[in-house]
């Protein structure tokens, strides 16, 4: 009889073993490439990078996110970035983000969210 109902019981046990929290994944790095000239973005869990033709990589510690009215903002002493969710055409792509970031105080605009 006791053996009857720990066989019932087995499966809540089981079930509930498995509704314990798990960790979300990392976030996936954010890439955006630019429109009027030619370089690249990664934002990842550690670092803004900014690639610039013919330059060294500009790398800054990924600071919080500000959150926009319409997207996330970046601010580090060299790189600035300001993501604005709504579609963005590039190549003949379409892009879910226009990006704009300042590097140096140079200014470059892209598409980004790959």
């Amino acid at each position: 009889m006791k053996l009857a109902r720990l066989a019932a019981l087995a499966p809540l046990f089981a079930a509930a073993g498995a509704c314990g929290p798990h960790p979300p994944p990392p976030p996936a790095p954010y890439h955006a490439l630019g429109i009027d000239s030619a370089w690249h973005l990664i934002i990842d869990d550690k670092n803004v990078t900014y690639i610039g033709v013919g330059a060294q990589p500009v790398l800054q510690p990924r600071p919080q996110a500000i959150i926009g009215i319409a997207g996330e903002i970046y601010q580090t002493p060299r790189i600035n970035v300001n993501i604005v969710h709504g579609p963005c055409v590039a190549n003949s792509r379409t892009y879910p983000d226009s990006v704009q970031v300042t590097v140096d105080g140079t200014q470059h605009r892209g598409c980004g969210g790959l």
